[in-house]
């Protein structure tokens, strides 16, 4: 009788470790979603941004091509296409640090469910958390690395703009500049894809665990 007592006990208290981590764990879950969903107003800022940014490249591509097949000749078309040209480089330096400042909330938010994750009990739901958390650090060093090439490539662009001013243009500098302006771009359009394919694993993670709780 007194051994039934005891593995009825054991098989109580067993219950009540097995209930508390659940809600500990469904605690963590809450405090997780509540974080992301801070960090997501950041992130549509940030989403606005890229598709301002992408417009603004278009025309910029536009400007860039007509100046690259005018008359070397055709000074004052040149000029002007060289302006606007200044003044597209100067609104995506503008929203380029925007969209940094943004993202970097939204990941600096977002980061803080690491807390939580230590926390849970579960170890299927930490190890699901934890592959969001990776995914999330991924999509940091990418577009870190986009705005940085993003950036030199605008500097590149003002002085190719600058360049075409001069009277005595260096055409070898000029096609120099181009090809680097070239390269850059392509470096930027296949990290930016690289991006959205983590954004896409991140939701898929963030889906993935959420249905566990």
């Amino acid at each position: 009788m007194k051994k039934q007592l005891l593995i009825a006990f054991a098989i109580i208290i067993s219950m009540i470790v097995i209930l508390n981590g659940c809600q500990s764990d469904q605690k963590q879950a809450a405090n997780i979603q509540k974080t992301l969903e801070k960090a997501v107003e950041y992130e549509k800022d940030f989403a606005a941004n890229q598709t301002e940014l992408n417009e603004m490249r278009k025309n910029a591509q536009l400007l860039y091509n007509d100046l690259i097949n005018l008359d070397i000749n055709d000074k004052d078309k040149i000029n002007q296409i060289i302006e606007e040209g200044f003044t597209y480089t100067k609104k995506q330096q503008q929203e380029v640090e925007e969209a940094k400042e943004n993202f970097q909330k939204a990941y600096q938010t977002s980061s803080k469910i690491e807390k939580h994750i230590k926390k849970i009990k579960h170890d299927d739901q930490k190890n699901q958390a934890t592959k969001l958390l990776t995914v999330m650090k991924e999509r940091k060093k990418l577009i870190d690395s986009f705005f940085e090439n993003y950036l030199e490539n605008l500097k590149i662009q003002n002085t190719f703009y600058q360049q075409f001013k001069e009277e005595n243009i260096n055409l070898e500098s000029l096609n120099e500049q181009i090809t680097e302006i070239n390269q850059r771009t392509q470096d930027m359009g296949e990290t930016i894809q690289k991006f959205n394919q983590y954004t896409k694993q991140y939701m898929e993670a963030e889906k993935a665990y959420f249905q566990m709780n």
